[in-house]
């Protein structure tokens, strides 16, 4: 008399195929027979067969929500209720809708309370009520009740990157504060466009959060940041990033002045007439702002001694991009050449010369930039084909005395244009397509 053969019976091996025919709802429920058929179904979900990209998965990441084949926020339950798991997961991003967003958030509320680790969290909410979509049915107090369950028990995950970006539409009672436990865990934050975190409601959460964590790495970008910086004392900030153009230099000074260990900083702020105190930010190798604020940071004497590297950028505001005044430019070139240790140069030399002012004004200021041995110009949507800016940008790389090294980004056809480059000034050693090195190619 033969044995029953069931699930258990079988090798794994064969488990693992008939899995493989098995739709994502149907490994959820077959996930919760027991141990061993758990994490041989979890497998299926976690770790896709390399012919299953499209599922935008991979190892130890999870991506529930939105398009291009994420998961459905049905499969969360797979993984709260998965018994063999030692690893964390590395990435767990969320990108909640509009209609179910808070059962979403309570779907991975209740995976963050079983405290399985997940090392990279991020969540993303719908921005703006899409076209031809039902309004949600959810109420802004209960969205608000659901999203503070979901921070509440964010401490239990030991994360150490967290990215809130967007803001749900919620709603509390003024006279009350959110009460629930700081996360002491993270190294990197971003909170950008989710201006509820930085309201009365959840500031006092979003300080302690940040002051006790051993964060490294900070990005504010579209929030209202004014009543945060002078409440946050990071001993160990190594990265600041503040996208937020309603905010002035002299607002974020005191902030930078408390923080000698930033060795990189994005500024996308408006210029004033703020400057830097002697021996502020003496561990800064990298800075990026408009030309405005450069000139104004780099004009303060004995600040950044160890600065080199620096990008300019266009506009403050992303959208639309407009190059920076061509005199405020050759001003800033007057700064750069005070410190000796810059060696790099990120300009917007292709939105520069779409125009004939560029190479047409005076006084200039190239020669001077003697320490600068490394350029990188992007691409400019207006320039990509068009030869004459292309070789008006050919001749303002000539102005530069010792480049050595030439770094282009999104250019088409680029040895041509690098090919080009190289017969103008015979000076260039190495040429990069983005991060890729084309020199032998050219020559």
């Amino acid at each position: 008399m033969f044995p029953s053969v069931t699930l258990n019976n079988l090798p794994n091996e064969l488990l693992l195929i008939i899995f493989q025919d098995l739709d994502t709802s149907s490994l959820i429920a077959v996930s919760c027979l027991c141990r061993r058929i758990n994490a041989l179904a979890l497998s299926q979900i976690l770790f896709p067969r390399t012919d299953d990209l499209e599922t935008g998965l991979c190892a130890n990441a999870m991506r529930f929500g939105g398009p291009w084949g994420r998961l459905p926020f049905n499969c969360v339950p797979a993984l709260r209720l998965s018994f063999s798991m030692k690893h964390p997961v590395h990435f767990f991003s969320c990108q909640f809708s509009l209609v179910e967003c808070v059962k979403e958030m309570e779907q991975v509320t209740r995976l963050f309370k079983t405290g399985r680790v997940l090392e990279y969290v991020f969540l993303r909410f719908p921005e703006f009520p899409a076209v031809f979509r039902q309004p949600s049915t959810y109420s802004p107090t209960d969205c608000g009740a659901a999203f503070s369950s979901l921070l509440r028990h964010l401490h239990r995950v030991q994360s150490h990157t967290l990215d809130i970006t967007c803001a749900p539409q919620v709603e509390y009672d003024d006279r009350t504060k959110f009460d629930g436990p700081a996360v002491g865990t993270l190294k990197d934050i971003t909170i950008s466009r989710a201006h509820f975190m930085l309201t009365d409601f959840f500031r006092d959460w979003t300080v302690s959060t940040m002051n006790l964590s051993p964060l490294t790495a900070v990005s504010l970008e579209n929030v209202d940041i004014s009543a945060l910086l002078p409440s946050l004392s990071l001993s160990s900030l190594q990265k600041l990033v503040i996208r937020c153009p309603d905010l002035h230099l002299s607002d974020i000074m005191p902030f930078l002045l408390r923080h000698p260990t930033i060795r990189n900083l994005t500024l996308r702020v408006t210029c004033d007439n703020a400057t830097l105190a002697p021996g502020s930010l003496p561990e800064l190798k990298d800075l990026s702002s408009s030309a405005e604020c450069l000139s104004q940071l780099l004009s303060s004497p004995g600040s950044m001694l160890h600065l080199h590297s620096v990008t300019c950028y266009g506009s403050v505001t992303p959208f639309p991009i407009t190059p920076p005044p061509s005199n405020v430019v050759q001003m800033l070139f007057q700064n750069v050449a005070l410190h000796g240790a810059i060696t790099t140069l990120d300009l917007p030399l292709s939105d520069l010369n779409i125009s004939e002012e560029w190479l047409s004004v005076t006084p200039r200021f190239e020669h001077l930039l003697t320490g600068i041995t490394a350029l990188y110009i992007d691409s400019s949507i207006n320039a990509k084909e068009e030869s004459v800016v292309k070789q008006r940008i050919i001749e303002s790389i000539v102005l530069f005395p010792k480049v050595e090294t030439l770094t282009l980004f999104g250019w088409p056809r680029c040895e041509e244009f690098a090919r080009s480059i190289k017969a103008a000034y015979p000076r260039l050693q190495k040429v990069f397509s983005g991060l890729t090195d084309i020199s032998r190619s050219i020559i």
